[in-house]
């Protein structure tokens, strides 16, 4: 146990005169409990914390964009206005999210192939009616309570559900290539089985609002699932992944801008030294020995610069050079 300092020895301390040693123990010991309470802080096995706040970030970023794509699908689909709300990004349990879902709900449960893995996505069944009620034609009046989905009613949001799909696959597109398959439905939470109860998982819930219906939407990745990918779902891999779609992309608008330049051509068939009446006498016909042999190879200048080596000749009637080798800087490299 620390020792109470009394006032003499506090107001020592204060005016800087010497304490005794026993005093100064106190304080020394007084200051080493407060470290070990700071140094002290609480932690739930049951829920570890797997997922960084960085990683939920980037998680959040990603679906953000999934809720936009879907949004204009389904506003297309029903001739509604639809709004898609991210609402919160959690990591939990798995036995908490299924205790989470209603019964019945509508569960569809799809693939990822290159994670080796299922995930969830959980529709509520008011939400499934009202969907195929106004894809029927009606006025998608608000269903109070929840029943569960006929095969026909299946059927019919599958198309929806596949779509969703899709635009899962391209939210996650520059993170990492995937492909979904709708593998099962299922309207008894009980009776799904992904992963372990104590398995973490990381649980994406949206507010889907259309005119003055307002229901939800969940998606459920395990973990295990997504443990692969999450070194990809930092933000300096984030950054680092853009600098590289950028420089490429850099790339090609240069690529494109060359291949439509002009640059001159020429070839240097070989020099002379002519007086200026040599020049005036010149007539049609005349012969001008240069200082090249015809066995001797001729400078290709693209511009300014003599860049090629090559060899005079005939192509389909029409007089030509054959590239032999390159000029470059100062060396001669055979192609």
């Amino acid at each position: 146990m620390s020792k109470i300092l009394s006032q003499e020895e506090i107001d020592a301390l204060l005016s800087g005169e010497g304490v005794s040693e026993g005093a100064g123990a106190a304080v020394t010991e007084a200051v080493g409990e407060e470290q070990k309470e700071k140094l002290v802080s609480l932690y739930d096995f049951k829920h570890p914390n797997r997922v960084s706040k960085d990683q939920l970030r980037t998680i959040q970023t990603i679906h953000e964009s999934f809720a936009r794509g879907f949004a204009t699908h389904l506003s297309t689909r029903l001739r509604s206005l639809v709004d898609i709300d991210l609402t919160s990004v959690d990591q939990l349990t798995y036995s908490e999210f299924i205790m989470s879902m209603a019964d019945p709900s509508a569960v569809y449960i799809f693939n990822i192939k290159e994670l080796e893995g299922d995930a969830i996505l959980e529709i509520s069944p008011q939400l499934v009616l009202y969907i195929i009620d106004r894809s029927f034609g009606g006025e998608g009046g608000v269903i109070q309570e929840a029943r569960e989905i006929t095969i026909i009613e299946q059927n019919v949001m599958k198309k929806i559900v596949d779509n969703a799909l899709v635009q899962l696959v391209r939210s996650w597109q520059n993170v990492t290539p995937l492909t979904l398959e709708l593998r099962d439905f299922e309207t008894n939470p009980q009776l799904i089985q992904i992963s372990p109860p104590g398995e973490t998982a990381i649980m994406i819930s949206f507010e889907v609002k259309i005119s003055d219906f307002s229901s939800l939407l969940n998606l459920c990745f395990p973990y295990f699932v997504l443990e692969d990918v999450m070194p990809k779902l930092s933000a300096q891999h984030q950054i680092a992944h853009n600098q590289k779609k950028r420089s490429h992309h850099e790339e090609n608008i240069v690529r494109h801008k060359l291949n439509k330049t002009d640059v001159p051509v020429s070839v240097n068939l070989g020099r002379t030294e002519l007086s200026l009446r040599d020049v005036l006498d010149l007539e049609e016909g005349d012969i001008v020995r240069l200082d090249n042999r015809l066995d001797k190879m001729l400078e290709v200048i693209i511009g300014d610069t003599a860049k090629f080596l090559g060899k005079p000749g005939i192509y389909r009637g029409h007089k030509a050079v054959q590239l032999v080798s390159e000029i470059r800087e100062g060396a001669i490299t055979n192609e």
